[in-house]
């Protein structure tokens, strides 16, 4: 049964396109739909934002998120707590950047902005909902 589970979550991780990502102030819950990109082997997330924005300014602040990818038509959510890691070294971001926009080239736009910021989240654990009553967690390779 768990097989099934690990699988469905790779699944998820690989093939969908979007998740909700859930941050704070310290104080009040933000959360922001979000395109991503994973880096499915060591469990590390990435995402295109400006600075200024509130996605921005709280995980530089508060680096623990919380992430939501779901397939709603099928009852199955995918819900991964994960800690921003920024990205140091600048060969490192620019290769992110070309996968990020070879997957999603509609974000040049956003990744072109002198204040873009590509963030980085390692992955910790995850929750898998498949139906309201069967959960399934896990921690994640490499956390």
């Amino acid at each position: 049964m768990s097989k099934e589970k690990l699988r469905l979550i790779d699944d998820l991780i690989t093939r969908e396109e979007t998740c909700a990502l859930a941050t704070s102030d310290g104080i009040r819950p933000h959360c922001a739909l979000m395109y991503f990109f994973a880096d499915h082997a060591a469990m590390k997330f990435y995402f295109f934002t400006p600075g200024s924005s509130q996605t921005c300014r709280n995980i530089r602040e508060h680096p623990h998120v919380s992430l939501l990818i779901d397939r709603r038509e099928e009852g199955v959510a995918l819900s991964i707590q994960g800690v921003h890691s920024p990205i140091k070294k600048r060969q490192t971001t620019e290769a992110i950047t070309r996968l990020f926009l070879m997957k999603f080239p509609q974000m040049a736009g956003l990744a072109d902005q002198s204040d873009a910021m590509l963030i980085r989240v390692n992955g910790v654990e995850a929750c898998l909902a498949t139906g309201m009553d069967d959960l399934f967690t896990t921690k994640l390779k490499n956390s």
